[in-house]
């Protein structure tokens, strides 16, 4: 069972999210304690409407609980309309500022959309393993790999328990890394009226939707042609193992199709006997 800042709280989710803010390519969305899905997914179908309409939509949210899920989800939404996205999650306080061992910044995820055939699609945590990579070891009773985490008093440990209680490093073990779980920590939580750090938790988590179209500095067209080339250019580069230059988001985008023509996702026993104890 999930404890602390991850236990699953009952909430009142019979008001509906609601926009509460918006200018001409902007708009901020309340979520009403609705799950983080609805309302990131409500949050997406905005921002594209904007920037269809004016080229640039930027949407926060807040007061939503639990997970908005892969980002690359809300990216491929944006790239199927031939539009470029960035998109930013908050998540409860689990990586510590660089040299600290007291966890005040979400995995924090930062993500980039890039319109394509296919599409490039960037979404990298800014932690040195995920939360949900925690859980599964922690229902496998399998140890983590070293030094990506730290227990509470700050000591190096692979136990996925210990680590949850404590703190996980950022993926370079580095200022870098730290600095920019602290940008989407402002950009995602603070800016959009969310919780951030350890503070402000009744505000719920945060996000941020960024929409843009190609056709701001040129031709959509001209781009996505630009950008199949660009793409070939770097996956025939030279290489010193056997397979070719792999592009991000090709795996994600890979195991999305097969996934769809095999009509079921494979989920681990254990972990869901674990969720349904969580009901």
């Amino acid at each position: 069972m999930l404890k602390g800042k991850y236990a699953l709280i009952q909430r009142d989710c019979s008001i509906k999210p609601e926009i509460i803010n918006k200018t001409k390519v902007s708009a901020l969305i309340n979520g009403n304690n609705n799950p983080g899905m609805l309302v990131s997914y409500m949050a997406i179908q905005k921002a594209i409407e904007l920037a269809k309409q004016n080229s640039v939509g930027l949407v926060g949210t807040n007061q939503s609980f639990q997970t908005s899920g892969a980002l690359s989800y809300y990216l491929k939404k944006i790239t199927d309309e031939n539009l470029i996205g960035i998109v930013m999650s908050r998540s409860p306080s689990n990586i510590d500022p660089y040299g600290g061992y007291e966890p005040l910044f979400g995995t924090n995820p930062m993500s980039f959309g890039i319109p394509g055939n296919p599409p490039l699609i960037l979404d990298m945590g800014m932690a040195a393993t995920t939360f949900g990579d925690l859980l599964n070891a922690k229902s496998k009773k399998q140890k983590l790999s070293k030094n990506i985490a730290l227990d509470s008093k700050g000591n190096p440990t692979t136990d996925p328990d210990k680590a949850i209680n404590g703190c996980i490093l950022s993926f370079d073990k580095s200022y870098k890394e730290a600095g920019l779980a602290m940008i989407v920590e402002i950009l995602s939580g603070l800016w959009t009226g969310a919780g951030f750090c350890d503070l402000n938790k009744e505000d719920g988590w945060g996000n941020l939707f960024i929409v843009l179209s190609p056709g701001l500095l040129g031709n959509i067209e001209e781009f996505k042609q630009k950008m199949e080339l660009f793409v070939k250019r770097v996956k025939n580069s030279k290489s010193k193992k056997p397979d070719k230059i792999r592009i991000p988001g090709e795996k994600t985008l890979s195991t999305y199709h097969n996934n769809l023509n095999k009509g079921i996702i494979e989920v681990d026993d254990q972990l869901i006997k674990e969720l349904e104890e969580l009901q």
